[in-house]
Order: structure tokens, then C-alpha cells, then sequence
């Protein structure tokens, strides 16, 4: 068993899926029902809105959504991981995500292996036989 640091309060625990020491689960499930019980009775909150009504802190909130702990139909915004605007689903927005893959298509094409004729790839083949061969 390894032991780590408490996500929330630091103190030593023992290292686990959630990394947080007893107590803090314990406070952690609590804030998970303050959500859900809100969440039943709203269909579209953002994490500011579901903070200020249940007083649960926004890592606790995001956290439990990244970890899929909230089963509700109502929809949750929360903000993109790069530019902040908010989100229902995944990590960045489609904006910032179209921003990423237009930076990574030109180091792809770049990338591209040379193509070399044929005759050159045959006599560059080399086999264990022919190694013990050239040996003797």
C-alpha cells in the first residue's frame, strides 16, 4: 500500500481511485447528494449556479463529473480546460478543439515517412540466415 497526500485537506491517506483521506470521502458523498437533490429539480445548471445553491466548491463538483458520478438528465455546463468558455461535454469547446487539430495537421503532413523505390527496400532486407552465412 502506498500512501499520498489528501486532495483536500493534504493530510497522509492511503493511495486510492479518489486519493482522499476517510473523511473527505464521507464529505464528498454528502456533496453528492446536495447535487443529485438539486439536479432533480432543474434541467440546465452550470457548475457556478449548482455551487451557489448547494455550496458544494467547484473542483468537488467538476471532479465528480469527470469521474461520471452525477446520473442526472439535466445538463451541466462547465467551462473549457483552454479558453474557459462553457461546455456540457468533454474537455475543451469545439472552437479550441478545431484550434488543436488545425496546429496538429501541418506536424502530420510533416511527418509523412519518405517513400523509396523498390530495388533500394529489397537489398536492404537482411535475414538471420544470411547473417550466419556472411559469418562462416
Amino acid at each position: 500500500m502506498k500512501l499520498t497526500n489528501c486532495l483536500e485537506c493534504g493530510n497522509l491517506c492511503v493511495e486510492s481511485l479518489t486519493n482522499l483521506c476517510p473523511k473527505c470521502m464521507r464529505a464528498e458523498e454528502d456533496a453528492e447528494e446536495r447535487v443529485a437533490e438539486y439536479l432533480r429539480n432543474i434541467a440546465r445548471a452550470s457548475v457556478e449556479e449548482i455551487h451557489q445553491a448547494t455550496g458544494v466548491k467547484h473542483r468537488v463538483i467538476l471532479r465528480m463529473l469527470k469521474r461520471g458520478r452525477l446520473f442526472t438528465d439535466a445538463i451541466i455546463s462547465y467551462p473549457c480546460e483552454t479558453c474557459g468558455a462553457p461546455i456540457t461535454e468533454g474537455r475543451v469547446c469545439n472552437s479550441c478543439n478545431r484550434n488543436i487539430v488545425s496546429q496538429l495537421k501541418p506536424a502530420a503532413e510533416e511527418w509523412k515517412p519518405e517513400k523509396r523505390p523498390e530495388s533500394v527496400r529489397k537489398d536492404e532486407q537482411m535475414y538471420t540466415k544470411d547473417m550466419i552465412q556472411q559469418k562462416r
